[in-house]
């Protein structure tokens, strides 16, 4: 150290000089660092908003074609629920085609080649989802005299799966984390939402005894808010 009692004032302020460049050096990689970490978050958000958008047009149609299944033959006449099953029909394959603007096939170079380009490869199970919908839509029978519970099951699989593959898409964590930081901002509400949700499902069952699949007792509100803790 004995070399900086030597430096004379033009050394040390080029050594100043050079310390200012690099904490600016750093301080910009910083700056940028965070834009576009930021540009990259609103992209991601826009393009989530997008799917939902399209996704909540799915499910609805989807729930359209089951509560015609379960309505067949005692809510709708037999030209009205053709009528219906012809329009929810082509609607969900007009969903299903613009999924794909969102979900494209995968391996195009594998299967169906001598399909165009945006029809070639394999679906990915969430347009599966809306593709079988709307071929069981189509085939429903108006002819028949009782609720079509079995196309009522397979709807319902249709749309749980469109749930499912959906959330995933959007990346579930990620929303969870946004969830956890908004909720920052009602900690003073000390009122449990699992017990009020337990109140709810209490009151369903002790109407209609075994709608519960799992009773709702102060043990079960326990074991949901620690679960919640553990997550934040």
């Amino acid at each position: 150290m004995n070399w900086l009692a030597n430096w004379g004032v033009n050394e040390w302020v080029a050594a100043l000089s050079a310390a200012l460049a690099l904490v600016s050096l750093i301080l910009n990689w910083l700056v940028v660092r965070r834009q576009t970490a930021m540009q990259f978050e609103s992209l991601k958000a826009q393009m989530d908003s997008e799917v939902l958008a399209w996704v909540h047009e799915a499910i609805d149609l989807v729930s359209q074609g089951a509560a015609l299944a379960r309505g067949r033959g005692a809510i709708y006449a037999a030209d009205e629920f053709r009528r219906l099953a012809l329009e929810a029909g082509q609607k969900l394959s007009s969903a299903a085609d613009r999924g794909r603007l969102f979900f494209p096939n995968e391996a195009p170079d594998e299967h169906g080649q001598h399909k165009e380009a945006a029809f070639q490869g394999f679906r990915p199970p969430i347009l599966d989802a809306v593709v079988f919908a709307c071929g069981q839509v189509e085939r429903l029978d108006a002819a028949g005299a009782e609720p079509d519970e079995e196309a009522l099951a397979f709807l319902v699989k249709c749309r749980r799966l469109l749930v499912s593959e959906a959330q995933n898409a959007i990346d579930p964590r990620r929303r969870g984390q946004m969830l956890r930081r908004l909720s920052v901002g009602r900690m003073d509400d000390k009122t449990s939402a699992f017990a009020i949700a337990a109140e709810l499902g209490e009151a369903m069952e002790a109407r209609y005894p075994g709608y519960l699949v799992q009773r709702r007792d102060a043990t079960w509100v326990a074991a949901r808010e620690k679960l919640a803790r553990k997550a934040t």
